[in-house]
């Protein structure tokens, strides 16, 4: 996610500002460490954790269609709580978000509260904010750089959130205007928008053949807007973009997506019932083979439910 300004909830920034007043006379001042041209600044409890953050962010590989982070120094923040990281961005973000990139500072904030292998993948989305900004040097939609940044982490499994997802599986009518607000909605909203971003960039990397997205970001360093770049690179404008990104939505992830998705659960239901229907088939063969031998139950022998 990137740090660009949103709306702020009113005492979101006193309530941070306090969180993280109470976390210093805790636990210490944080404090930095340089590795390259890395500076990763934590809290003494987490130090050992931005060593390792800083080593992976100072050999971070090059980014799909941008190639290596910028030559310049780079400042990783380890949030450990969220009072800690709604101070430290602003409070500018949803409550939902754990990680933001401010490109013009060089400035990747991530919250660490719970060190896990996904905080590498954030760091890596985080990073790919500042290499496209890097290179491009200016916004762009937001739909394209979250989807870019999704795409350059490698963060296939929220593709996962399309597969299952019934709105999209019905066929409602996707649009880039509105997945720029989704981005920035609540958690089951954005969770889907992300998703869709990342299907919008992949779909760009797959026109680019063996070049991938190496053509697109090459116009965009040159051309004003996104759609000067699309009309460049593959002789289409914004809006033939969106209506051909809508049908490959559909085809990879409408209907039959979404029945593929969940046909391993259908299966499995099918093959109990089959199973169930084979055994009561069955049992009522044996009661019928026990009535034409004549055992009938006496007429006093009532049934108890």
């Amino acid at each position: 996610m990137s740090g660009n300004p949103g709306p702020r909830a009113p005492g979101a920034g006193a309530a941070a500002h306090l969180g993280l007043v109470w976390l210093l006379l805790q636990s210490g001042p944080p404090v930095g460490v340089t590795v390259g041209r890395v500076t990763a600044v934590a809290w003494p409890s987490q130090q050992a954790l931005a060593v390792g953050l800083a080593q992976a962010a100072d050999r971070a590989a090059p980014f799909p269609g941008v190639g290596p982070l910028p030559d310049r120094p780079i400042r990783l923040m380890l949030a450990p709580t969220r009072a800690a990281f709604d101070s430290l961005t602003g409070g500018r973000l949803p409550s939902w978000s754990e990680g933001a990139a401010f490109p013009d500072r060089s400035t990747v904030v991530l919250l660490s509260d719970r060190p896990t292998v996904r905080l590498s993948a954030a760091l890596r989305h985080e990073l790919a904010h500042l290499a496209l900004r890097g290179r491009v040097r200016r916004p762009l939609p937001l739909w394209f750089e979250e989807g870019y940044a999704a795409v350059a982490a490698g963060e296939w499994d929220r593709l996962d959130a399309l597969r299952l997802n019934w709105q999209v599986a019905r066929g409602v009518r996707l649009d880039l205007d509105e997945l720029d607000r989704a981005l920035r909605g609540d958690q089951p909203e954005a969770t889907t928008a992300y998703a869709l971003a990342t299907t919008a960039v992949l779909l760009l990397e797959r026109w680019g053949g063996g070049h991938g997205l190496d053509p697109l970001i090459e116009h965009l360093t040159r051309d004003p807007t996104l759609d000067a770049a699309l009309r460049h690179t593959y002789h289409l404008t914004e809006g033939d973009f969106e209506v051909r990104w809508q049908g490959d939505v559909a085809a990879r992830y409408g209907w039959l997506g979404w029945a593929g998705a969940v046909g391993l659960f259908w299966a499995g239901l099918g093959l109990m019932l089959i199973w169930l229907v084979r055994l009561r088939r069955r049992r009522d063969r044996g009661r019928r083979a026990l009535l034409d031998e004549g055992w009938t139950l006496p007429p006093d022998d009532e049934p108890i439910a």
